[in-house]
C-alpha cells in the first residue's frame, strides 16, 4: 500500500503501518481522553485521560493486528502466500496473494478473523470485571477494548463483501453452486447494497445535523463500494488468466545487450536505434542484470565512453523475474509496482523472454474482441451443475 512503512515481521509475515494509520490513532485517542475514560473514570486529570487513550488506541489497533495475523497464518497453513500485514485508517488489511482454492478453505479463512476478535472481546470483558474493584483505570481500558472488539467481529460478519462476512457468504454460494465467479458476483452484490445503504445514512444523518458520525459512516460505505469493485475487477481477470502461462505471452528472444559494453554504446546501438527504454544485460548467455534509462541519466554525459554498462546496471539478484512455465495469475502480483512495466523471464539461469503490460492487455482486448469474456460468464452462471449444498468443512 503506498505510503507504508515496515516495522517487523511476524512468521515471515512484513507488518506494515500506512501513514494514514496515524490520523485515526489521534482521533481515536483524543475521542477515548476526552469522552470515554472521562465518563468511565470521573476526577482524573486530562493528562491521565490522554495517556488511557492513547493506550487504549494502541490496544485496539493492536488487536486489529491479531485479527489479521489470525487470516494470515489460516492462509499460511492452507498454502497461500502472505506478503504483509498493513494496518490503516480503516483498521487492517493481510496481502494475500492468491485466493482460495476451495469453499472450505475460504470459509475458514474469512471467518477466523471475527471470531479472534470476538474472543479477544469476550476475554477483555471478562479481565475487566475481575480488576474492576482493584484498579477503575485498567478496567475502563480493557471494557472499552472488550466492547470495540466485539463490535469488530459482528461489524465484520455482515455479509457485505469484502468483510469477512462476504468472504464467508461467497463460500456458501461457492459451495452451493460450484461456481467461484458466480459467487464472487453475488457477494459483490450484497455488498455494493450495503456500501450504498452506509453512504445513505450518512447523508441523512449529515443533514440531520450528526456531522462527525454522517461523515465516518458515508466515507466507510464509499471505501466498501470500491474495494467490493475493485475486488470484482481483481477476480474477473484472474479467471481471464486460468490456464494462461507466462510462456504463451512472453516475448521469446528478447534483445539483449553484453555486460562489457559502455554506455555510450548502449545508447547509440540500442535504446535509440530500438526506441526501447530498457535492456537486460547477459554475460556467457547468463542474465546478470538490466539497465534502464533511470540508471544511464545518472551518470554524467561526458563519462559514457568509459562507463560499463554492468556498472550502472540492476543486478540480478535484484530483479523480479518470472518462470515461462508459471501461471499469469501468480505472476501478476509482482507487476503491480509503478515502475515495474516487465518482467525477464528466466529457465536455469538464461534469459527466454519478457513479459510485459502491453502484451498482457493486448491479450485481454483480442479476448474481448473475440467475445470470449461473455461466453465465459454464459458458462459460469447459476445454471452451471451445482455441487451439494452446504456450510463448506
Amino acid at each position: 500500500m503506498p505510503g507504508s512503512f515496515r516495522l517487523f515481521k511476524v512468521a515471515g509475515i512484513s507488518i506494515e503501518v500506512n501513514i494514514s494509520w496515524l490520523i485515526i490513532v489521534v482521533l481515536l485517542a483524543s475521542s477515548l481522553a476526552l469522552s470515554w475514560f472521562p465518563a468511565a473514570v470521573p476526577r482524573q486529570s486530562l493528562v491521565v485521560y490522554w495517556v488511557l487513550g492513547l493506550i487504549a488506541a494502541l490496544l485496539l489497533f493492536g488487536s486489529v493486528l491479531v485479527h489479521e495475523l489470525a487470516h494470515s497464518l489460516v492462509a499460511k497453513a492452507r498454502g497461500l502466500p502472505v506478503k504483509s500485514i498493513t494496518l490503516f485508517i480503516f483498521g487492517g488489511v493481510s496481502d494475500i496473494e492468491r485466493e482460495p482454492q476451495s469453499p472450505g478453505v475460504e470459509f475458514q479463512l474469512a471467518f477466523v478473523g471475527p471470531l479472534t476478535s470476538l474472543i479477544i472481546g469476550a476475554v477483555s470483558l471478562l479481565l475487566g470485571l475481575v480488576v474492576g474493584t482493584s484498579s477503575r483505570l485498567v478496567a475502563a481500558t480493557l471494557d472499552y477494548l472488550g466492547i470495540a472488539n466485539l463490535l469488530l467481529g459482528v461489524f465484520n460478519l455482515i455479509p457485505a463483501f469484502p468483510l469477512d462476512g462476504g468472504r464467508v457468504l461467497r463460500s456458501i454460494i461457492w459451495k452451493a453452486t460450484g461456481s467461484f465467479r458466480t459467487a464472487t458476483r453475488w457477494a459483490v452484490y450484497v455488498g455494493q447494497a450495503f456500501a450504498y445503504l452506509l453512504i445513505l445514512v450518512g447523508v441523512w444523518l449529515f443533514f440531520t445535523g450528526d456531522f462527525i458520525d454522517g461523515l465516518w459512516s458515508g466515507f466507510i460505505g464509499w471505501f466498501l463500494l470500491q474495494a467490493a469493485q475493485t475486488e470484482n475487477r481483481q477476480i474477473v481477470l484472474e479467471s481471464v488468466f486460468k490456464g494462461v502461462t507466462v510462456a504463451q505471452l512472453m516475448s521469446p528472444a528478447p534483445n539483449t545487450v553484453p555486460s562489457n559494453r559502455t554506455i555510450q554504446q548502449l545508447v547509440d546501438e540500442y535504446l535509440l536505434p530500438q526506441g526501447i527504454r530498457s535492456v537486460p544485460v547477459v554475460r556467457d548467455d547468463q542474465l546478470v542484470g538490466i539497465v534502464t534509462l533511470a540508471d544511464v541519466r545518472r551518470v554524467p554525459r561526458e563519462r559514457w565512453p568509459q562507463t560499463f554498462v554492468s556498472e550502472v546496471m540492476i543486478p540480478a539478484e535484484r530483479l523480479v523475474v518470472a518462470h515461462p512455465s508459471e501461471s499469469l495469475n501468480d505472476v501478476l502480483p509482482r507487476m503491480t509496482g509503478p515502475d515495474v512495466n516487465q518482467l525477464p523471464v528466466v529457465e536455469d539461469g538464461h534469459l527466454v523472454g519478457i513479459l510485459s503490460r502491453d502484451a498482457i492487455v493486448r491479450f485481454v482486448e483480442i479476448r474481448r474482441g473475440l467475445g470470449m469474456d461473455q461466453a465465459e460468464q454464459q458458462r459460469q452462471t447459476p445454471s452451471e451443475p451445482h455441487t451439494p449444498a452446504g456450510l463448506p468443512a
